[in-house]
């Protein structure tokens, strides 16, 4: 499923990594389960799922990923999340992966993305399996050395197995999300952690937008300062 380098665990019984708080901690899960670490993926290899009481074939028992936030049914889901990879460059060093990654394309540029605010992904059978991730801030980096150029409205898109297969090499600094989610079980607490990762190739859209038009003039009531006709006030 992934790169050889990569392996992922949740492990909802940590509550702390490289001194940041993690959002998934917990002890026991909304069936009573005590927590447990679970690993994956091994070496890019699926092996296990997040499992609550309720089975699946070849995975009978819960593994403590039982939650749900209140009034729902519990199922199966992320604790805290974490991602780690043998195939390792300083983090300051990535950047320079980059622009040779550029060149030996021949591209113009490449995109690098400093921040997130989260995103979505769909996951039911009756859909496309898809993913969107909502970036803050995008850069154009150039090969010829110009400076960096700000990108505005850029979402990043595709489907899982197919970006997952373009990572080339990754940095060497876990860094940590928290956040709130959604899923047929409610909300729920969680964190994720991985390092900053090189893409070969990644596949982005433009952000939508309203297409709504605001009026050139005010109302005529904000312009003379008074109530429009017929109204009156209590």
């Amino acid at each position: 499923m992934l790169p050889e380098f990569l392996s992922v665990s949740d492990d909802p019984t940590q509550r702390t990594l490289n001194g940041a708080d993690l959002g998934g901690w917990y002890e026991y899960d909304e069936e009573g389960m005590p927590a447990q670490r679970v690993d994956l993926i091994k070496d890019g290899i699926l092996k296990s799922f997040l499992m609550s009481r309720m089975p699946i074939k070849n995975f009978a028992t819960s593994n403590g990923h039982g939650r749900a936030e209140a009034g729902h049914l519990p199922t199966g889901r992320q604790g805290n999340l974490i991602v780690s990879s043998s195939r390792t460059v300083k983090d300051s060093g990535l950047r320079q992966k980059l622009i040779g990654e550029v060149k030996k394309q021949g591209k113009p540029f490449g995109l690098y993305f400093e921040d997130i605010q989260g995103g979505f992904t769909m996951t039911q059978r009756m859909m496309p399996q898809a993913f969107q991730v909502l970036p803050v801030l995008v850069w154009r980096v150039y090969a010829d050395g110009r400076p960096d150029e700000l990108v505005r409205g850029v979402d990043i898109v595709g489907t899982p197995l197919a970006a997952l297969s373009r990572i080339v090499l990754t940095g060497d600094k876990l860094d940590v999300f928290n956040g709130i989610c959604g899923a047929e079980s409610g909300s729920v607490p969680v964190a994720a952690a991985a390092p900053a990762m090189l893409f070969s190739e990644i596949e982005v859209q433009k952000r939508s937008h309203s297409l709504n038009r605001p009026p050139i003039l005010p109302p005529p009531s904000e312009v003379d300062g008074q109530s429009p006709k017929g109204a009156s006030g209590l």
